[in-house]
């Protein structure tokens, strides 16, 4: 791996003395500091050039989600068997009185070798029996390491950053099989807002009676960003009962009542989701979104009756925003992996 500054993460540290380097840490601080923790947040990543952002974003998250977070950077690769250790604290005010909330952050370098001591090395580290929320960077390994899965209470991930949606969907199931966790796809919670808008057209008295008989869909998404897309369109086939069928190669819906239902998907630059469009004979519903828009317009137009243009709240796709909200839910997603289920086929294949 080549030379990084780890001057940014903090003191360095040896493995075997982290607690009481942490415990001599937080007896050098004032009386203004209290040292917090609601959960144990690792991030593990292959990228030498993940490390300053992810100890940016784990400061942001902190400010608001107290946790002990373990920042973990690997390099199988490397023709050297090291490992090293840095600890640091991100702390912020909470109130009034000059108070100071402090997480801890702790990053560790696996490189050659000692990566197969992962599991041991984070585990031994973790704050108490507090959840932990394992964050797999990139795609996930391809050997499944029951002795890391079965830690985990959360397992974080991104699908718009795999290379291969197929296989690393299929393997999360694996893990799901095998260990009682929790699967948090960032890419789905970051379509919640798209998915909150696109069900609010259909408030409309309008809309609502033509839900049912919708027979086109098209979704346009921004480059490298087909996953995302693909899994809007598994939850709208959840959501309506449409099964995924396929006839020389071209892939369809079926709906309940045996109607056919086609889709496309097209790659424009623009927002991460710039159009929704579904149709229903001359009936239209439309939810667009400019690029950096904190806003979807949407169009309902019905025969007979004027264009509804509702406007709706886009919310915030900063990664910060995203990980703040998968961290302060609980409970599983059971749509999310129903929506998954919808659309695997067309993971590894181009959609319409």
């Amino acid at each position: 791996m080549k030379s990084i500054d780890f001057s940014t993460v903090g003191i360095p540290v040896e493995i075997g003395r982290i607690d009481r380097e942490l415990g001599r840490l937080w007896e050098s601080t004032d009386d203004t500091k209290t040292r917090a923790s609601l959960i144990n947040l690792a991030i593990c990543s292959a990228d030498p050039a993940s490390l300053e952002p992810n100890t940016a974003l784990i400061a942001e998250i902190a400010g608001q989600h107290a946790c002990r977070a373990i920042l973990i950077l690997v390099d199988p690769d490397s023709p050297d068997d090291k490992a090293g250790a840095w600890i640091s604290a991100h702390c912020h005010l909470a109130g009034k009185g000059g108070r100071q909330i402090c997480s801890e952050q702790i990053t560790f370098l696996l490189e050659g070798q000692t990566v197969e001591a992962l599991p041991n090395i984070v585990f031994s580290h973790l704050d108490s029996d507090l959840p932990l929320c394992f964050w797999w960077q990139g795609d996930l390994p391809a050997s499944s390491n029951e002795g890391l899965w079965t830690w985990v209470d959360r397992l974080i991930f991104d699908s718009s950053d795999w290379k291969s949606p197929a296989e690393q969907f299929a393997g999360t199931r694996e893990i799901a099989a095998r260990a009682p966790l929790v699967l948090c796809d960032l890419n789905w919670t970051r379509l919640y807002r798209c998915r909150y808008a696109l069900a609010s057209i259909f408030d409309h008295a309008g809309a609502l009676a033509c839900l049912s008989s919708l027979c086109t869909v098209r979704i346009v998404c921004a480059p490298g960003s087909r996953t995302t897309a693909v899994l809007l369109l598994g939850w709208l086939a959840t959501q309506l009962g449409w099964k995924l069928c396929d006839l020389l190669s071209e892939h369809y819906f079926i709906a309940k009542d045996g109607r056919q239902v086609s889709f496309e998907i097209a790659e424009e630059e623009g927002a991460t989701i710039s159009l929704v469009q579904l149709r229903c004979g001359d009936a239209c519903f439309e939810l667009r979104r400019a690029e950096g828009s904190d806003y979807f317009h949407g169009r309902i137009h019905t025969p007979g009756a004027a264009d509804a243009l509702p406007t709706l709240s886009a919310g915030r796709e900063r990664l910060s925003d995203v990980l703040l909200a998968e961290l302060s839910r609980g409970g599983r997603h059971p749509v999310y992996a129903r929506a998954v289920d919808a659309i695997l086929p067309l993971l590894g294949s181009s959609a319409g």
